[in-house]
């Protein structure tokens, strides 16, 4: 099995226990993917990312670009990207980079994201990844939920 393919079978084998209630399940599945290192760890966000876009990616307008709006809850005014947590600031740019077919950025996000992380010691790559996966698990829950009511299961 190439790398490539043992990365699509266990990124789906993870989203599908999440789907099926059981996250923590489906983390530990990606934890292999990280351990093999960088390259690998980017595979991972990219596929992960590519799952949580594509409900999303399906419904896009041609000529039109993702956006990342982020607003003050306490104002509803316009607030900067920088105001959220690192992790979820990472994840969101990252995905938005990565729907918008913008690779050079998610990779350019990644490098310095993750080398911060390295450098640092910090959790922040890991918490990023658990909200990437989270994402991916919401949007494959949604599209197995309309699956389903499109087949009269509900």
């Amino acid at each position: 099995m190439s790398a490539q393919a043992w990365r699509v079978r266990l990124i789906a084998e993870a989203v599908s226990h999440g789907v099926a209630g059981d996250q923590p399940r489906g983390v530990a599945l990606l934890q292999p993917l990280v351990d093999a290192g960088p390259r690998s760890t980017y595979a991972l966000l990219a596929g992960l990312a590519e799952v949580a876009a594509c409900t999303a990616l399906e419904n896009q307008r041609p000529g039109t670009m993702f956006g990342l709006p982020v607003e003050n809850i306490a104002t509803g005014q316009p607030e900067s990207v920088d105001v959220l947590p690192p992790p979820l600031r990472f994840t969101a740019q990252f995905v938005t980079a990565w729907a918008n077919r913008d690779q050079d950025t998610a990779r350019a996000l990644f490098d310095t994201f993750a080398g911060e992380a390295d450098r640092t010691g910090s959790p922040d790559l890991g918490d990023a990844i658990g909200l990437l996966y989270g994402m991916a698990v919401a949007t494959s829950t949604e599209v197995v939920r309309a699956h389903r009511e499109a087949q009269g299961e509900a």
